[in-house]
């Protein structure tokens, strides 16, 4: 995953418990083009919120657990997935079933968001 390195998790004085938002359209997603055609939308990737172990570790979360994605708008529930990739980033697709980013977070990539374990 790459991090823009003009805008570091750490420039933005993250605090425990949030992370700054990386997201970007799957190739198949919620998109209108998939409309009608149920075995292509079958086939796209599930969900998850990728993270590295020590983002999870903040959060109260282990892999495969839920963790809950918030701003003031909404909140998003994904399972998590341990990834190699910077600290205090979150990483979900944009327009995935489950993952409608913009329309439920009212925020885009560079955002921080607040996470934590799903149901506590």
């Amino acid at each position: 995953l790459h991090v823009d390195q003009h805008h570091t998790a750490e420039d933005s004085a993250i605090a425990i418990g949030e992370a700054i938002l990386a997201t970007w359209n799957e190739l198949l997603d919620n998109g209108s083009l998939q409309d009608g055609e149920p075995f292509l939308a079958k086939t796209a990737r599930p969900a998850v919120a990728r993270m590295s172990q020590a983002t999870a570790d903040g959060a109260g979360v282990a892999e495969g657990e839920s963790v809950q994605l918030s701003t003031k708008a909404g909140a998003l529930t994904l399972p998590v997935a341990i990834t190699p990739m910077p600290d205090h980033v979150v990483w979900v697709p944009t327009n995935s079933a489950g993952s409608p980013v913009r329309a439920t977070l009212d925020v885009d990539a560079g955002a921080a968001v607040a996470l934590c374990k799903a149901g506590v």
